[in-house]
């Protein structure tokens, strides 16, 4: 039963590192101003799986106080690297679905995993079985909440695969509910179903970036026997259809206030939405959008 965890994590390594390998692959051909919040990600998340295969290994494998040794220093990195990615995880889930944060999420998330880093090392020096079960609480509060951001902002994304895996995500959280239930009661099942767990999630970033990609090549085909239209530029670079309409209006030759007053919000909001339109689309001006929307063809 030892080496059930080990050899569980060692199939998640080998699918994440797929995982990152496809993210290089798409970003290099999407060129979506977020898929390299994608590969930052999908490198964090293999660099925590193997912090776990050598916890694991080391723990299988070594006695005394090497072994003692050996998973301080590896459980110290998968502290590091889990923070690093708790903290991320809310950036990740709003880039995906075209969702500006707001500045107090950005730092209730920030705080939210320094006091998991604080739980985690109190846990490491005193090992409170509560700490380890509030690690636990605070993973599933921030992946909950990423799922009802996916989940509701998803339709803001004309890609297809995106709004899927969004849902596809929101179905193996409800259906890994129970297994996580278990492991609140059964300290020993933690270790085996932390591996179940990333690799049901690395399974699902798999096949998403396989559609992805996939179609990618299909549309990169399509782009080259015609210009693209407006839905390809919002597909390509995550617009979402009210910076398509700020968009339309900065092609007219309207000014900030102008566009406040065709779309009947306030000049802080067009400002946010130029501002979000630059980042997507890598530019920094409208002079260089312009000249963007001119070389698509639209």
């Amino acid at each position: 039963m030892e080496a059930v965890p080990l050899l569980l994590s060692l199939g998640a390594l080998a699918i994440v590192s797929m995982d990152l390998a496809l993210s290089i692959i798409w970003n290099r051909r999407a060129r979506y101003s977020w898929s390299r919040t994608c590969i930052v990600f999908t490198a964090s998340l293999m660099g925590a799986v193997v912090a776990f295969v050598l916890a694991q290994y080391s723990s299988y494998a070594f006695s005394g106080q090497a072994r003692e040794i050996l998973l301080y220093i590896w459980e110290s990195l998968l502290v590091a690297d889990s923070t690093f990615i708790l903290a991320m995880l809310p950036f990740f889930a709003c880039w995906i679905v075209a969702r500006p944060m707001h500045p107090a999420e950005k730092v209730l998330s920030t705080a939210v995993a320094c006091i998991y880093l604080a739980v985690s090392v109190s846990y490491t020096v005193f090992g409170l079985q509560v700490l380890s079960l509030l690690q636990y609480l605070i993973w599933a509060a921030v992946a909950a909440y990423c799922i009802v951001i996916a989940l509701a902002f998803s339709r803001n994304v004309a890609d297809k695969s995106v709004q899927l895996m969004c849902r596809t995500l929101a179905i193996i959280s409800l259906s890994l509910m129970p297994l996580l239930i278990l492991t609140c009661i059964y300290a020993w099942l933690r270790d085996a179903v932390i591996a179940v767990v990333a690799m049901a999630y690395s399974i699902a970033i798999l096949v998403f970036l396989f559609i992805a990609t996939a179609h990618q090549e299909s549309a990169s085909a399509d782009a080259r026997k015609e210009p693209l239209s407006s839905e390809i530029i919002q597909e390509r670079y995550h617009i979402t259809d009210r910076e398509l309409e700020v968009i339309c209006l900065i092609k007219k030759g309207c000014t900030n206030k102008e566009i406040a007053y065709e779309l009947s919000i306030s000049v802080n909001t067009v400002n946010n939405h130029i501002a979000n339109i630059f980042g997507k689309t890598e530019v920094r001006s409208r002079i260089d959008l312009l000249n963007l929307l001119q070389e698509a063809s639209w």
